[in-house]
């Protein structure tokens, strides 16, 4: 019995020991990875800039700023530039990207900044929840990357 036990203990600590090392290899970044999440991370970091600057086009006509046509020529490319490029982080992320198709949804609710301008209070601040969520999960997306780089560095 004793060496049933001695054998079963012996066989969990050899098991330990392979996930550990199994665990220790494949914590290691590949170069190839390590580039793409790179990448990732000054692709949302640019993306950051710009759905910042989306979101005071959007912000300053809801405060009382005036509609002119130049004002919406201006907001419709930087919205469809927002478009594009989210598609790029999300083709370039993939499982990495947190809540990625709720932009979609909050591009389609900010039709045009005369639509933003007759917006009740209420549904304005959902819409700017809406946006602040995506910053959030941006920014929560971009700290998990960094920290998976920071790790391996210090390993």
């Amino acid at each position: 019995m004793r060496a049933m036990a001695r054998s079963a203990q012996d066989l969990r600590r050899l098991f330990l020991n392979m996930a550990a090392t199994k665990k220790s290899a494949s914590t290691a970044i590949p170069p190839k990875e390590r580039e793409h999440l790179e990448e990732c991370v000054a692709a949302i970091k640019s993306f950051i800039e710009l759905w910042v600057q989306f979101y005071w086009s959007f912000r300053r006509i809801f405060s009382g700023d005036t509609v002119t046509v130049q004002k919406e020529l201006q907001f419709l490319q930087l919205k469809s530039e927002v478009a594009r490029r989210h598609q790029y982080l999300y083709d370039l992320l993939g499982n990495l990207y947190i809540d990625g198709a709720y932009i979609t949804d909050l591009l389609r609710k900010v039709v045009n900044l005369e639509k933003i301008s007759h917006t009740q209070k209420e549904n304005y601040y959902k819409v700017e929840k809406g946006w602040h969520t995506v910053l959030i999960n941006l920014n929560d997306t971009l700290i998990t990357i960094q920290f998976r780089m920071d790790q391996e560095d210090k390993s």
